[in-house]
């Protein structure tokens, strides 16, 4: 009787679609097809290589069977919160002035709110967010359980767990018919599932976790270390994580190198598939981009042509990856103009605005076209045409304001540059008093000033950082937090409560400087100044939610979660 094979259940729950596949490695090995040795000129090398490789032996990798569902994911949840939001909450309500429609700017930011309430209900229990001006530029807060979330989502669940019980099923079926009643009465050899691996932001949700492990229970296939199939004598088993993307790489590489292998006699293939229809076409023909002309990819008798017609494949995806990038960075540059101008009416210089709804129109024109079919279907040129013109009719419209706030910019910049040049004047006379060597100070600032004076300094600094960002200017708040830190630095006779008093201060400058980083998109420097502010206070609740957050944007979810767990058991009753 044949050794059963362990089979291997693997489950990838993307964002648009699931895919369930079940794979074994074959039961017979095979071994590496001998040459005839009719060469009398190989040299003594060649000979003892050939004869170590004859008879190693591999056994190639079969999938048993694999099923798609190409409208189930992770986004499917979102729809459902998207809808249960919509429906429930009365700035939504039926009969409300204001209407959410799923293709506008107002529906893709309650979806945006709804994915991130969905991450949180994969870590927390309860979770929160906050769409900002949504209704009337009002924010609309938004709070979910997860036990509701399961509620809302008990047709996706059903989905997914008869595509799993379905492909085991078809795995279990297929594997006892290739095997026969084995020897004896033992009955049909059965399948043994040894392990599970699971990928894909889907499969990062509790509740699909719960809908897999009782899948596995439902179907016919015996779990590795039970007796049996019944769904009583099954064990929960672990679902691994161990599929990376150096395996998806690695298993593409094998698919195409296995395309090729009828082209050599002296190649086993390494994937045997089972009910899969083969094609000799690119995997791009169904391409729907207009960005470049579509090609076919026909495997040829020559290797090297073939990696060559596949390298080209993938410079021309690369290309329409890099195009819809520069799309994205552009309508990104109109979005931030137009939500600067909205908030220009708030501001210092808001009487030099233009009167009447002049500028609302053109700004609400430029936003609609944003989210319009036209805007969908422009042309890299076409986008960068519309920001040049909104910017050019903009400037026009409201230049005696924008020369304003040019004006106060060019005012703080000679004020910073007076200060320095002050700072460096006054570390100068000090080194010359002192007999000492003005390039020793790199900040030109080394006095050896009071306690108050020094605090003076440093809230001075902060005080006008925290001016700066609440303006909107990031880059130059930055900067102020972090001269103001420097000055934290040089601090001297100090007494035990001072030092309480400065290490306060020092992590506030932290928090906020970690903030204008993330503001300004410096993931690395947010995390690098959120990793010094623990180190003040570890338990700082700001701190760890702020990392978390900068974790959450570089998708280092376990990360995230820890140190959000963390934040919870610092301060359970906190619900921000």
């Amino acid at each position: 009787k044949k050794v059963t094979p362990n089979a291997t259940l693997v489950v990838d729950m993307g964002h648009a679609q699931t895919n369930v596949t079940v794979f074994k490695l074959s039961s017979e090995a095979e071994p590496q097809q001998e040459e005839d040795d009719t060469n009398n000129d190989d040299s003594d090398t060649q000979k003892e290589t050939h004869h170590k490789d004859v008879g190693r032996r591999r056994r190639p990798m079969e999938i048993v069977a694999s099923a798609c569902h190409q409208s189930l994911g992770a986004g499917s949840v979102d729809i459902q919160l998207w809808k249960y939001f919509t429906s429930t909450l009365p700035a939504f309500a039926a009969g409300c002035s204001t209407t959410i429609e799923p293709s506008s700017k107002n529906g893709q930011r309650l979806l945006d709110a709804c994915q991130k309430l969905k991450h949180l209900l994969s870590q927390l229990p309860e979770g929160k967010v906050t769409v900002e001006n949504i209704v009337h530029d009002q924010d609309v807060p938004m709070s979910c359980t997860r036990s509701t979330l399961v509620e809302l989502c008990q047709s996706e669940q059903s989905a997914l767990s008869t595509l799993i019980e379905g492909t085991l099923n078809e795995a279990a079926m297929e594997y006892e018919n290739e095997n026969g009643n084995g020897d004896g009465d033992d009955g049909p050899t059965p399948m043994v599932i040894d392990s599970i691996e699971i990928l894909g932001g889907g499969c990062r949700i509790p509740m699909f976790q719960n809908v897999i492990h009782q899948a596995l229970k439902n179907s016919n296939v015996i779990l590795m270390g039970s007796s049996s199939s019944s769904n009583s004598s099954k064990e929960e088993m672990t679902l691994s994580r161990s599929l990376d993307d150096t395996s998806v790489a690695l298993g593409a590489a094998v698919l195409g190198d296995t395309s090729t292998t009828t082209l050599d006699n002296n190649t086993q293939p390494w994937v045997r598939m089972k009910n899969v229809p083969s094609t000799t076409n690119s995997f791009f023909e169904n391409d729907n981009s207009s960005s470049s002309p579509k090609t076919t990819t026909t495997p040829t008798t020559d290797r090297d042509e073939y990696r060559q017609q596949l390298f080209h494949e993938e410079e021309r995806m690369a290309a329409i990856d890099e195009e819809i990038a520069r799309k994205g960075e552009i309508r990104n540059k109109m979005e931030a103009h137009v939500l600067e101008m909205r908030s220009a009416k708030y501001g210092k210089h808001a009487s030099l605005l233009p009167d009447g709804t002049v500028l609302d129109e053109h700004l609400q024109e430029v936003d609609d076209w944003l989210f319009s079919e036209e805007s969908d279907n422009a042309t890299l040129q076409d986008i960068q045409s519309k920001l040049d013109s909104t910017v050019a009719k903009t400037n026009d419209m409201c230049s005696t304001y924008l020369q304003a706030v040019k004006d106060e910019e060019d005012a703080k910049d000679r004020e910073m540059e007076a200060e320095a040049q002050q700072a460096q004047a006054e570390a100068a006379a000090a080194a010359a008093a002192g007999g000492g060597d003005e390039e020793e100070a790199e900040d030109h600032d080394n006095r050896r000033l009071p306690k108050k004076r020094r605090m003076e300094i440093v809230m001075k600094n902060k005080s006008e950082a925290n001016e700066l960002f609440s303006d909107g200017n990031y880059r130059h708040a930055a900067a102020r937090y972090t001269k103001a830190l420097t000055h934290c630095a040089k601090f001297v006779d100090l007494n035990p409560d001072d030092l309480e008093e400065v290490k306060g201060v020092k992590l506030s400058l932290n928090l906020n400087l970690a903030l204008a980083y993330f503001k300004l998109e410096k993931l690395e420097q947010s995390l690098r100044v959120c990793n010094e502010a623990l180190e003040l206070d570890d338990k700082s609740v700001k701190a760890l939610y702020r990392r978390a957050t900068v974790f959450y944007e570089k998708k280092r979810w376990d990360d995230a979660t820890k140190d959000l767990k963390k934040a919870l058991n610092v301060a359970p009753e906190d619900k921000a």
